[in-house]
């Protein structure tokens, strides 16, 4: 249930809200840690949802990815970065992803994801990084971590056209459809 309401957009406050008037409604007693126990877990392990966009990809994105990666792990998360951005960009391009998101999704070690990929899709001129303010000092909780997310922009042009279609959010699938390889 929680699930289901964190993919409806629904805050922290909002799903916990439903969660304990569905209870009410049916005589149910919830004697979890509501917080800690359901709500944040959604958040911290369910990789990122593609809104009901569908999301596209043309014969320029995928160009523009072989004319600047071999690498396929590379190549995969500069496809899910032009994924996240077709359906998550506002009209000026920018987006806000997080690291630790973006590796569930990929299933990849966060810190290699950062470190190389990310890295590389930056130097070669596929990804801008606007990294925002952070506060100085952090909370102890988990929740003070897990929802910092890094603001990107592509450098290539994003435009929601093409042949090959991101179905069920299975970017594996996709990648290995456009690039006529297994990961």
């Amino acid at each position: 249930m929680a699930k289901w309401h964190h993919e409806q957009g629904l805050s922290r406050l909002e799903i916990r809200e439903k969660i304990f008037e569905w209870g009410k409604e049916n005589n149910l007693y919830i004697k979890y840690n509501i917080n800690n126990d359901v709500i944040s877990k959604i958040y911290k392990y369910d990789p990122p949802k593609l809104k009901s966009v569908e999301v596209k990809i043309n014969q320029q994105d995928i160009e523009n990815i072989n004319r600047r990666f071999d690498n396929r792990k590379t190549k995969l998360v500069a496809l899910a970065m032009l994924c996240y951005s077709k359906a998550h960009s506002g009209s000026d391009g920018y987006f806000n992803l997080s690291s630790m998101h973006l590796s569930f999704w990929l299933n990849m070690n966060k810190r290699g994801l950062r470190q190389r990929y990310i890295r590389e899709l930056i130097e070669y001129e596929f990804l801008n990084e606007y990294p925002q303010n952070k506060p100085t000092s952090y909370k102890t909780w988990d929740v003070a971590f897990e929802e910092q997310s890094t603001r990107y922009k592509l450098t290539i042009p994003v435009v929601n056209a093409g042949e090959f279609v991101l179905g069920s959010n299975d970017i594996k699938k996709l990648y290995a459809e456009i690039f006529d390889s297994p990961l």
